[in-house]
């Protein structure tokens, strides 16, 4: 049978794997011209490659935000590339783009038709130019509130005090990935309250998004704590129901309460070992959806001194080698091949270990102040990056790939729940 149209595989070059961007093949090229493969790494099975794809630039009703959004022809909505919300046209106001919080087009919502527009976009851009140091991020970590307790009493301290030391533009994606724009909300700007939002938000919140089989519709099954949280998300990704547990993870899984007794530390030594090793698993999946070119361009790019000097700087500040630092190097890769390839097509420029560099410490650095500069013996490059007051400085694009690699369709729960 034959191949569909898109760029053929060369002889001894593993064919094409569904979710991956495969610049090596010429694939990242303008959406328009984009192989289904490539286009399903970007807007998965609702991509369509028929015609040159629609856009518009507008106003965003997630993130506040003048952007480009891409019509999706099979859900006849639209998907924000900045920060990867599901919009539709507004009747209101048409330079602005409505948000979809439902399955549904009734549930628009226009931002720009409120009256408090003008009030939401300053306050946004207050909120995201804060500068952000180590100081105040071990404040945010430590410091007393009422939402700090709930996670304490919850079971979510440990994803709390992570989510605390986030900059505000990585937690309000993490709230659009789950379904709502935090920015119109009342405590937008409080470090603990966005957090506790994120991991308590009734029906859209990171533990609602884990509850599974009837319990979505018993009001008196039990919430989860972080241990059930990550037993969710690896036994729906690595745990089929054919296997048992100890096929796929080498930790021991713990029972309803040892994680109850885990999960109320801040530090445990239990629950490191389990994340370190299905952050692993991730990256290692990751990496086996990437053809072998890609592969040996990676271990190419990883003998070069930038890379090896990024390398031992991270070691240095205690990050482990193969579930953070590799995970980050292929997933910058994937990012900065595609878009090299959108900008030249077949003529693309290959990609340079000064700039991975840099792509790898910006995704790493969290908006910490001199956080960057840390890395700059490993010889970072001059890049023009995203003001802070706009949501794109977050850097969610590697992310975003990587769940099109994982093959996991846009928006679905496991979508909205991993990254």
């Amino acid at each position: 049978m034959a191949r569909p149209g898109g760029p053929q595989p060369r002889a001894g070059v593993r064919p094409t794997h569904p979710g991956v961007v495969f610049a090596s093949f010429g694939c990242c090229q303008p959406r328009e011209k984009m192989d289904d493969k490539v286009a399903k790494a970007m807007y998965g099975d609702m991509a369509d490659q028929g015609v040159p794809r629609k856009k518009k630039e507008a106003l965003c009703s997630w993130c506040y935000e003048q952007a480009v959004h891409f019509f999706i022809k099979e859900t006849s909505t639209w998907l924000c590339d900045a920060c990867k919300g599901r919009t539709a046209e507004s009747p209101k106001a048409p330079d602005c783009m409505a948000r979809l919080e439902g399955s549904g087009k009734g549930s628009a919502v226009c931002a720009k038709s409120k009256s408090d527009w003008e009030e939401l976009v300053a306050k946004k851009k207050q909120a995201f130019s804060k500068p952000r140091n180590v100081t105040k991020i071990r404040y945010e970590m430590t410091r007393e509130s009422p939402f700090r307790h709930l996670a304490q009493k919850e079971g979510l301290i440990r994803p709390f005090v992570y989510l605390a030391s986030m900059s505000c533009q990585h937690r309000s994606l993490m709230a659009i990935q789950l379904g709502w724009s935090p920015i119109p909300e009342e405590g937008f700007g409080d470090a603990h309250e966005e957090s506790w939002n994120i991991l308590s938000k009734k029906s859209l919140g990171l533990r609602a998004r884990c509850v599974g089989g009837l319990n979505k519709v018993n009001p008196f099954a039990p919430l989860l704590d972080w241990v059930g949280i990550l037993n969710h998300v690896a036994s729906t990704l690595y745990v089929p129901s054919y296997m048992s547990w100890s096929d796929e993870f080498q930790c021991e899984k713990l029972t309803v309460q040892e994680g109850k007794e885990e999960s109320s530390a801040v530090h445990s030594r239990k629950v490191d070992t389990f994340e370190v090793e299905l952050m692993d698993k991730v990256s290692k999946q990751q990496r086996s959806k990437m053809n072998r070119v890609q592969v040996c361009t990676v271990a190419q790019l990883m003998t070069s001194d930038n890379l090896r000097k990024l390398m031992a700087l991270q070691q240095a500040r205690g990050i482990e080698r193969h579930s953070v630092s590799l995970f980050a190097i292929d997933s910058c890769f994937l990012q900065l091949a595609r878009d090299k390839h959108l900008e030249k097509g077949q003529d693309a420029d290959p990609v340079q270990g000064d700039e991975m560099v840099t792509a790898v410490a910006t995704f790493l650095s969290n908006l910490v102040e001199g956080d960057v500069e840390m890395f700059e013996e490993a010889g970072l490059k001059d890049v023009k990056r995203p003001p802070l007051e706009s949501i794109l400085s977050s850097n969610f694009e590697p992310l975003w790939l990587t769940l099109g690699t994982l093959g996991m369709k846009p928006h679905s729960t496991m979508a909205r729940v991993l990254p």
